[in-house]
């Protein structure tokens, strides 16, 4: 062989060798301009909501605490339930800015206060407004992480779902009306559901292994009702949003206007001061200096709602007010704890002017910091943020039909969510 033919061998052999070798690594991919926005401000999806260690996800408990939910025998007059202030037709909230409970006529934002149907003196309005059930399994404790025991109600008096729902009972605006003092609500619901068959069945269902050492009704506790309450509640967790999709890389999910109101949320608008996390909240206690509307707590200041001070009785935490969620806000106006404002613009209006107009009583040195300055937003902006906060809602596509809706009865056999009142 020749001097070419040999080369042409070692140039053959060479090329074969390149073509088996291992491919090397490949090139790195650069990230996409919505990547970076996911990468910028660490957005993260809606995850699982934290399980109490005495009250592990159980279906037939779920079941029995979504017909407690809906059942008026919970009311002291069996005219009220659960579901009157928190119906899932209005994102498990009730539209108004006070809520009507006991003596209550009709569902949401057309429900008005009425007299009790024991007594006849007039009933009015709770002193707040109500807010969504959605999502409240992840709400935080003092670490600001979710927790079993997270701040629960405006001033944060509750600690988790199974504390929250046995207050109402008691509360006379609420559920208890006139059937019995403030101080017998409990044990008189709990005597009441022990008096029905049914539902002595379905909590020994729902606590199969605290069931076998107590005999027949006494099955029903106080304790268990709120443990069955908040089995249901936190199944209501909706994490489909446009929002979390576009976290999980979804780079379509939201529109231009929507990544517009994304961007200033993070920075010119500040709302993610406190407003942060997946939860977009940090559950604290902020003075934002929001004007009092109807008569508040009334407990603290006369006319007025003093915020935390109604549940510490510190000085130190008066106009404060737990931190909202702004998960699902578009569904649930109006907004803040006296619903002061009827759109998300006027919102978004009233902390661009420095948080004017303003509750007489909180000057700056009372007011958050994060507040105290107009923010300069114009109208275009103001309307990509009201657009992205759109983005922040998902009803439940994802859950089962059956926990958005209103069981057709309930074990007492009273009218589901209405009981003895009228439509």
């Amino acid at each position: 062989m020749g001097v070419r033919g040999r080369a042409w061998v070692i140039l053959s052999l060479l090329a074969a060798g390149c073509r088996n070798a291992p491919a090397g690594p490949e090139p790195p991919t650069e990230p996409s301009p919505d990547d970076l926005i996911r990468q910028r401000f660490g957005l993260q999806a809606l995850g699982e909501a934290p399980q109490p260690a005495n009250n592990p996800r159980f279906g037939p408990r779920i079941a029995l605490g979504r017909l407690l939910f809906f059942d008026p025998i919970l009311a002291g007059e069996r005219d009220v339930s659960c579901g009157a202030c928190h119906h899932p037709s209005f994102g498990f909230a009730d539209g108004r800015p006070f809520s009507a409970g006991a003596g209550g006529v009709g569902l949401g934002p057309a429900r008005t206060v009425s007299v009790s149907r024991r007594t006849g003196p007039p009933i009015g309005p709770e002193p707040r407004g109500a807010p969504t059930i959605l999502n409240t399994a992840l709400s935080a404790d003092e670490s600001g992480s979710p927790s079993p025991l997270g701040f629960l109600f405006w001033d944060g008096r509750a600690r988790g779902l199974e504390a929250q729902a046995r207050e109402p009972l008691a509360s006379r605006v609420e559920m208890a009306g006139d059937a019995y003092p403030a101080a017998l609500a409990q044990d008189s619901v709990i005597a009441r559901l022990r008096g029905i068959a049914e539902y002595v069945r379905l909590f020994r269902e729902a606590f199969p292994a605290e069931a076998g050492g107590l005999p027949g009704p006494e099955i029903i506790s106080l304790d268990r009702y709120g443990r069955a309450i908040a089995a249901y509640e936190r199944e209501l967790v909706t994490r489909d949003a446009p929002f979390d999709r576009y976290a999980r890389g979804e780079d379509g999910a939201l529109t231009a206007q929507q990544k517009r109101g994304l961007e200033l949320f993070f920075t010119k608008a500040l709302c993610s001061t406190c407003h942060m996390g997946p939860m977009f909240s940090d559950f604290r206690f902020k003075v934002i200096g929001v004007p009092q509307a109807g008569v508040g707590m009334n407990s603290v200041v006369p006319g007025d709602d003093a915020g935390r001070e109604e549940a510490t009785r510190n000085a130190a935490d008066r106009w404060a007010f737990r931190t909202a969620s702004l998960r699902n806000v578009q569904l649930t106006a109006p907004y803040m704890h006296d619903g002061l404002f009827a759109t998300l613009g006027d919102v978004v209006r009233f902390y661009n002017a420095g948080a004017r107009p303003r509750h007489p009583a909180v000057n700056d040195g009372l007011l958050d910091p994060a507040l105290r300055t107009p923010m300069g937003l114009t109208d275009e902006e103001t309307n990509d943020l009201v657009a992205f906060l759109a983005a922040l809602t998902d009803p439940g596509t994802a859950l089962d039909p059956a926990l958005l809706t209103v069981p057709s009865s309930v074990p007492s056999g009273l009218t589901p969510v209405f009981g003895v009142g009228t439509r």
